[in-house]
């Protein structure tokens, strides 16, 4: 029986076979000279996850002065039961992603059937051809401990496989681009080796002919400018030798608004490295800090966000200060503190640890706990309590749920008994969590909860009359703000009508009962 790659819809889409590797060969062969026919160079984009879909698609979207592609480029996703199925809903017009910027449908629309500038496929003759090969594999930090991060690690062997991929199929003047979140020094102590060997393997003249190796973090930001935050954001890169920062620097002013949005070369890899992962530990660092205020604030009748609101009208030096909330989610904030950490000792042999890097992943990582701790101010025991959660995502308007606060909350509510119902206009299947089903109906989801917890700010929760959901609810439920999704109109009506109500940062609730 052929095995079969589910999409997030559920249909079904079969895994290749030898005969279809052959015609895909061909196919792409056939691609690549009509293209280079057409002077276009080549760009390979290896990972088509959250980040190197719409990678992809902005490198395919790129314009000459007369409105031409510059590249056509191969999007390959290794032929897999979990993400095979990108290849042929892309091949179809379509962003195997769920977001609320709508550039995402149409620039793949516009690439993959108007401009015919993007195909994907599973086959690594992509690379062969390739001029360009950009490199967005997942990598992600292990955490072996719930809050415990200074024992976190990175197991780096899919990394090196794909990479060693590369070094076996690519042309010794293909540049790669390394845009993963990678830990410092990965470019220059494992990327740079791998290929070197594998080149040698093939014959290839290493001194001659050395590897090209950059990298450029990106800074996707994957909600309703999602598109933008690829093509529009300042980004910093290097290489590992002059050549490869030279070519870096053209590719990239090539497919980005370079012109106000300007690049940052620094001198090497190592520096571009840790230039992601320390901006994202200081981002980590700030969120950390506010929970903590947070709980002060509750404690003694102050609402933080009208005090932080106050403190941001300071500009350029305390309108960064961001906000606490039920957690902190996504693929950077919960790991790269942890990359920069391990590469400490794992790469450079230095001993000690970024010691308020961590400590901020662990609090933030631990952070879910407290909105169970605000439930428990009125429900000492949660066995049986029916609570439902509105928003399993890590951010708001986007069905990425990769390390998403809600997914510790949900388990530790289930470790108490507690009957948990869930609900995301973004997510139909939540794959960290199979066991959890999504409701697709709002009504159904809050039908006689006795809590529900507004987890993330979709707009579809902010919009919510509370009169609304009281009569789909049917009773009078308990309310938990996670992150000031309820104004203080609404919180008002709801305390009118019965309800209690809690929210994280928000001392000042009881104050409005009167």
């Amino acid at each position: 029986m052929l095995k079969a790659s589910i999409a997030p819809d559920g249909q079904e889409y079969q895994l290749p076979n030898e005969l279809e590797d052959l015609e895909e060969k061909k196919i792409l062969h056939r691609i690549t000279e009509e293209q280079r026919k057409l002077g276009r160079k080549i760009v390979a984009v290896q990972g088509l996850g959250f980040v190197g879909c719409v990678m992809a698609a902005v490198v395919a979207d790129a314009e000459d002065e007369d409105k031409k592609p510059l590249y056509f480029v191969h999007g390959q996703q290794r032929p897999s039961l979990r993400s095979f199925w990108k290849v042929p809903v892309i091949n179809e017009g379509r962003p195997p992603v769920n977001s609320s910027d709508a550039e995402v449908p149409e620039i793949f629309h516009r690439c993959i059937k108007m401009k015919k500038s993007l195909r994907a496929t599973w086959h690594n003759y992509a690379y062969e051809v390739a001029d360009v090969v950009v490199v967005d594999i997942q990598l992600d930090a292990t955490k072996p401990a719930f809050g415990e991060a200074d024992k976190g690690y990175c197991d780096l062997s899919a990394f090196r496989d794909g990479i060693r991929t590369l070094g076996k199929y690519i042309k010794p003047d293909c540049l790669i681009l390394v845009e993963t979140t990678v830990p410092p020094g990965t470019c220059e102590y494992v990327v740079k080796p791998i290929i070197e060997a594998e080149f040698s393997a093939r014959g290839i003249n290493v001194k001659k002919n050395p590897p090209l190796v950059a990298h450029s973090y990106e800074r996707v930001m994957p909600g309703a400018k999602y598109v933008k935050s690829i093509r529009n954001f300042w980004r910093v890169y290097s290489g590992v030798n002059d050549k490869s920062r030279e070519m870096a620097k053209a590719f990239l002013t090539d497919i980005l608004d370079v012109e106000n949005y300007p690049l940052t070369e620094l001198e090497n890899t190592n520096s571009s490295e840790l230039a992601k992962v320390m901006e994202n530990s200081y981002r980590a660092t700030n969120i950390a800090l506010t929970l903590e205020w947070a709980k002060f604030a509750e404690q003694i009748g102050v609402d933080i966000f009208k005090v932080r609101d106050a403190i941001r009208k300071r500009k350029g030096t305390h309108d960064n200060l961001l906000r606490p909330s039920l957690g902190v989610g996504g693929y950077c904030l919960t790991k790269d503190p942890v990359l920069a950490n391990w590469a400490m000792n794992a790469i450079f042999n230095i001993e000690g640890k970024l010691e308020v890097a961590i400590r901020s992943v662990d609090i933030n990582d631990t952070m879910p706990l407290h909105t169970i701790e605000l439930i428990r101010t009125e429900f000492p025991k949660l066995k049986d309590l029916k609570i439902t959660v509105l928003g399993v995502s890590y951010l708001e308007e986007l069905g990425d749920t990769r390390h998403s606060p809600s997914e510790t909350l949900i388990k530790f509510l289930h470790e108490s008994w507690a009957v948990v119902r869930v609900h995301d206009p973004y997510v139909e299947y939540w794959a960290e969590m199979e066991n959890v089903s999504i409701q697709p109906d709002l009504q159904q989801a809050v039908e006689n909860a006795d809590v529900i917890i507004f987890a993330v700010g979709h707009k579809l929760y902010k919009e919510l009359n509370p009169e609304d959901l009281l009569k789909m609810c049917g009773n009078k439920p308990m309310i938990i703000d996670c992150s000031n999704f309820i104004d203080d109109t609404r919180i008002s009506h709801y305390l009118r009508s019965g309800c209690k109500v809690k929210g994280v940062g928000k001392g000042h609730i009881h104050s409005l009962k009167k």
